[in-house]
C-alpha cells in the first residue's frame, strides 16, 4: 500500500485527534441522553428480520463462489508493515489482516467457537443467529445470522451514522487443520449496509493458530459525509479508510487472541467503568499532538481487554521507527 506523500505523519496525527475527539463527545453525548444509549440496544430483543424459509441449501453454498474470486484479489495485494492488505474494489474496500496467536490450534478451537466469532468483532452491541443444518457432532455448518453493531469510526456515528445492521447467510466448514466461516449479506433492516460478506478462519500453525480476517464492506454515510467525500484529496480519503479499518480489526484480532488464550475479554473501545475520568478522555484525545510521541497513534489508551479477575491488560509500545 503506498504511503502518504510528505505530511503522513501530522496527516494521521489529526484524523486520530478527530477520532478520540467524536469518542469523547459520544460519550458525553450519550450520558446527557442526545444519543441512544448503547445498553437499549443490547438488551432489546433481536430477531433476524427475514424469512428464513426462502434460502436454500443452494444458496448457501453459493457462499463460497461468490467469495473466491475476491479473495483472490486481496491475496494479491503486497501487505503492508502491520500485515494489513486493503484495496477499492468500486466503492466498497476489501481488505484482509491476520495474527499468529500462540495457543495450539486444538486448544483455540475449544476456547472460540467460530460459529459464534462476529459476537468478538469491534462494536458489536447485540445479534441473533438461526442454525438451518448442523453436522454429525452438533456443530453449525449453515445458519443466518443478524448483528448489530456501532457505527465506526466514532466521529461517523457522531455525525449521525446508524448502527450497522447487517443479516447474513453463514457457512462453517470444521477441518483437522483449519475452521472457516464465510457470510454473504442478503439483508440490512436499515439500509446501513450495502456490503459485507467475508470470512475468519482459524488455521493450524507450527506457532499456534492463525487468525486470518477477509472482508468486502462498504457502509452508508451520513449526509454530511457523502457531502464531503467527493471532494477529499485521494491521500485523505485513503488515510481516513486505513486508520479506522486498522483501528477496528486491531480490536477485533486482541479479542479473538484473548479469548483464545482463556482470558475474559472485552472489547478494548468499552470504557472500564469510572476508571477512565473526563481528565483521561480528554488527554486521549491531545495526547497526538505531543512531539515527541511519534508512535503514539499505534499506542492503545485503553486495556487490549480485561480478565476474569479484573486485571486489565495492555500491549506493550512500539518502538518509534
Amino acid at each position: 500500500m503506498p504511503d502518504i506523500p510528505l505530511a503522513g505523519e501530522a496527516l494521521r496525527r489529526v484524523l486520530t485527534v478527530v477520532d478520540r475527539t467524536a469518542e469523547l463527545a459520544t460519550e458525553v453525548a450519550t450520558a446527557l441522553r442526545i444519543r441512544p444509549n448503547d445498553a437499549a440496544i443490547r438488551t432489546a430483543a433481536t430477531s433476524l428480520g427475514v424469512d428464513v424459509l426462502v434460502f436454500e441449501p443452494a444458496d448457501f453454498k453459493a457462499v463460497a463462489r461468490h467469495l473466491e474470486p475476491l479473495e483472490q484479489l486481496i491475496e494479491a495485494v503486497p501487505p503492508d508493515a502491520d500485515g494489513m492488505r486493503w484495496r477499492y474494489l468500486d466503492e466498497a474496500v476489501l481488505f484482509r489482516c491476520e495474527s499468529e496467536v500462540p495457543v495450539p490450534f486444538d486448544e483455540f478451537t475449544a476456547r472460540v467457537d467460530i460459529s459464534r466469532v462476529i459476537g468478538l468483532t469491534s462494536g458489536y452491541l447485540a445479534g441473533c443467529t438461526d442454525v438451518r443444518a448442523r453436522d454429525e457432532a452438533g456443530r453449525p455448518i449453515r445458519q443466518l445470522e443478524r448483528s448489530i453493531s456501532r457505527a465506526q469510526p466514532a466521529y461517523l456515528a457522531l455525525s449521525g451514522a446508524d448502527v450497522l445492521d447487517v443479516c447474513k447467510l453463514e457457512t462453517i466448514d470444521y477441518g483437522w487443520d483449519e475452521q472457516l466461516l464465510r457470510w454473504r449479506q442478503v439483508n440490512s433492516a436499515n439500509a446501513s449496509a450495502l456490503q459485507d460478506d467475508g470470512s475468519v478462519s482459524f488455521a493450524r500453525t507450527p506457532e499456534g493458530t492463525r487468525v486470518t480476517i477477509c472482508t468486502h464492506q462498504e457502509f452508508a454515510l451520513p449526509p454530511l459525509w457523502q457531502a464531503i467525500t467527493p471532494a477529499l484529496w485521494p491521500a485523505v480519503r485513503r488515510a481516513l479508510v486505513e486508520e479506522a479499518y486498522r483501528r477496528s480489526f486491531h480490536i477485533t484480532l486482541s479479542a479473538i487472541a484473548a479469548r483464545g488464550q482463556g482470558s475474559g475479554a472485552v472489547p478494548a473501545e468499552e470504557p472500564a467503568g469510572a476508571a477512565f475520568s473526563l481528565w483521561d478522555a480528554l488527554a486521549r484525545v491531545a495526547e497526538p499532538l505531543n512531539p515527541w510521541t511519534p508512535s503514539v497513534l499505534r499506542r492503545p489508551t485503553r486495556p487490549d481487554f480485561t480478565d476474569s479477575s479484573g486485571f486489565r491488560h495492555f500491549r506493550p509500545e512500539r518502538q518509534p521507527r
